[in-house]
C-alpha cells in the first residue's frame, strides 16, 4: 500500500514510529544508567549466600549471564546463553554401571 506524506494515516504510522523510537532511546538510557549499580548490588548478594548451597549453580549461572551482559551494548545472543548454561548445567553423563535390556 502506497501513501502520499499528506495521508492521514500515513501521518498517523509515523507519529507512531516516532514515540516507539523515542520510548526505546529513553529506556535504553535509563538501563545504561542503571545496570552498573544493579549489576554490582548482584554480586554482592550473590557474595554474602554460603558456598555449596544448592542454589550455588542458578547464583554462578545468573552472575555469568549478568556479567556476559555487562560486557555488551545489546543483547547476550543465544549462543551465549547456552554456553553459560552448559557450564553451570552440564548434561547428565551416562552412569557406567547402567545398563538397558
Amino acid at each position: 500500500m502506497w501513501h502520499t506524506k499528506e495521508c492521514p494515516q500515513f501521518v498517523i504510522m509515523q507519529i507512531g514510529w516516532e514515540a516507539g523510537s523515542r520510548n526505546i532511546r529513553e529506556q535504553d538510557e535509563w538501563a545504561r544508567g542503571v545496570f552498573p549499580a544493579a549489576h554490582e548490588r548482584v554480586r554482592q548478594a550473590a557474595a554474602a549466600l554460603p558456598t555449596g548451597s544448592a542454589a550455588q549453580p542458578f547464583v554462578n549461572a545468573l552472575l555469568a549471564l549478568v556479567q556476559a551482559q555487562a560486557g555488551t551494548t545489546g543483547f547476550v545472543v543465544l549462543h551465549q546463553w547456552t554456553e553459560i548454561l552448559e557450564r553451570y548445567f552440564p548434561p547428565e553423563l551416562p552412569d557406567p554401571d547402567h545398563t538397558t535390556e
